[in-house]
């Protein structure tokens, strides 16, 4: 493995590219691992969501920084002027703009790019990247361990309470590069503190594999909030993992809000290994042109009396499809575990699709266990009534939608991504 030339072509470049870099011998160790796997997995099956005919070549090894004119004008609408606002910006996988991230050190908190938190802070990132999304699942993850560029390390010690959300923005600006970004957040007993990811590229760019990654292991007592909002455009094909291992008492709250228009996989997952442990999931997509999503809410109960909590909405317009999955998976031993499920898909045209499928997997007796799905069109006697009243068809329309996935959107961390999402879902709508 020393001698490039005994290497893949794929190998090779990713030894000439990260070598230059900060890349401990862990992390290059991993990445070749990875490329392996890669080489050797089957193109991975998601039920409907057929990858095979996908463009899974539209990526490169490596990517130059992109002006600031280039990012700025795609993140903007999303970055908070607040000077004390603690947010990251990562552009076509470079770090191009951070801000109040130094004034977490007070409370011993770490937060900063990965890359470089691999080199500053080699035991805690190698005791726990990989650990909760490993690398050998299926081929796409394998690339992206591999190829991951950056994302944000949080780290927080015991008891520290961070009470601004910390922001991620992750930006493409050009097509065929490949956007892989990582993310590791470590919260130690009794910490608590909002995250919010916004994945976003600019609408032209074409072909794109987008593969992210998120892993959150959230400690005894401790409570980590994560938003993620993704909204990539039509010709990308994006598999998205963020998943959490949550213990003792601990708690995980996911809020999700997907406007992507190409071919979206996604995972939002909480392993609950702690007794008393509990995990929430609040999502809504909104589904326009003919975009695919294939969004799974992931719940495995492992331990006693830990909780779930699955709420989904979903909007399809166009000629888009959805499948919307609720898994419950309580295993045998976690008795007194209860876990709940709710997805809501409505259609606004005859040529959208959608399909909600609760998912109910139960190994334990003493449990409690449910679940709630409808998919329909809009309620006839509500546009009536709002149409009755001197409201147009398509306004009454938009107020019913509104009405809809407002519960989810309410829940969103940051006002000022809640104003862009809301006007991202307007232009979308209309």
């Amino acid at each position: 493995m020393n001698d490039v030339r005994e290497l893949s072509s794929l190998a090779a470049e990713v030894q000439r590219e990260y070598a230059a870099q900060m890349n401990p011998t862990y992390v290059m160790d991993a990445r070749m691992k990875a490329i392996q796997e890669f080489e050797n997995a089957p193109i991975p099956q998601f039920g409907k969501s057929k990858l095979d005919k996908r463009n899974l070549d539209a990526y490169s090894i490596a990517c130059k920084q992109p002006s600031s004119q280039d990012w700025q004008v795609i993140a903007k609408p999303y970055m908070d002027d607040n000077e004390n606002a603690a947010m990251i910006v990562i552009a076509d996988g470079h770090v191009v703009h951070s801000a109040g991230l130094d004034n977490l050190q007070e409370q011993g908190v770490l937060a900063l790019n990965l890359r470089q938190a691999a080199v500053t802070y080699p035991e805690l990132v190698q005791e726990h990247l990989g650990s909760v999304v490993p690398f050998d699942e299926n081929k796409l993850l394998a690339l992206h361990a591999a190829l991951w560029r950056d994302g944000l390390f949080f780290y927080l010690p015991a008891h520290a309470e961070v009470g601004t959300p910390i922001q991620i923005l992750v930006v493409t600006t050009k097509g065929a590069q490949g956007t892989f970004s990582r993310n590791l957040i470590v919260a130690e007993r009794g910490a608590k503190a909002t995250i919010l990811e916004v994945d976003l590229a600019d609408p032209m760019i074409g072909d794109e594999v987008h593969v992210g990654v998120s892993e959150v292991i959230v400690k005894d007592d401790a409570h980590i909030k994560m938003g993620i909002v993704h909204d990539f455009p039509k010709g990308s094909t994006n598999l998205l993992v963020h998943r959490a291992q949550v213990h003792h008492s601990a708690q995980m709250d996911w809020i999700i809000g997907d406007m992507a228009e190409g071919f979206t996989i996604a995972e939002y997952a909480s392993i609950l290994v702690g007794e008393g442990s509990r995990s929430t999931s609040h999502a809504v997509a909104l589904g326009s042109g003919r975009s695919h999503l294939n969004l799974t809410s992931k719940m495995q109960h492992v331990a006693r009396f830990s909780e779930s909590e699955t709420f989904a909405r979903g909007v399809m317009k166009d000629r888009a499809d959805a499948v919307f999955c609720g898994f419950t998976h309580i295993l045998r031993g976690a008795s007194g575990a209860n876990g709940e499920q709710n997805e809501r898909l409505l259609m606004l045209s005859p040529k959208s699709r959608a399909d909600a499928i609760p998912m109910l997997l139960i190994d334990e007796n003493d449990v409690k266990c449910g679940h709630a799905a409808s998919v329909g069109q809009i309620n006839e006697e509500q546009l009536f009534y709002l149409m009755s009243r001197g409201i147009t068809e398509q306004d009454a329309k938009k107020m019913i939608v509104w009405g809809f996935v407002d519960p989810v959107l309410a829940k969103l961390p940051v006002d000022l991504v809640r104003e862009a999402v809301v006007r991202a879902l307007e232009r979308k709508m209309s």
